[in-house]
């Protein structure tokens, strides 16, 4: 597992616990060859910690 020192930033997909999917800005802080770990915050603005599959996201640049 890969944790970098600095969290990339990221857009990923998500789904939440009662089911609803949505995109979410947040950060890779942990990956596999498969899988990453987001920090993200959902449409609420509420911080929240997920693994999701890695084609589940993409990196986001900043300019």
């Amino acid at each position: 597992m890969v944790q970098p020192e600095t969290p990339l930033p990221v857009v990923v997909w998500v789904t939440s616990g009662r089911g609803k999917s949505f995109a979410a800005d947040g950060h890779a802080v942990a990956w596999t060859t498969s899988q990453v770990r987001v920090r993200y915050l959902d449409p609420g603005g509420r911080e929240g910690f997920a693994w999701v599959w890695a084609s589940a996201g993409a990196r986001r640049f900043t300019y």
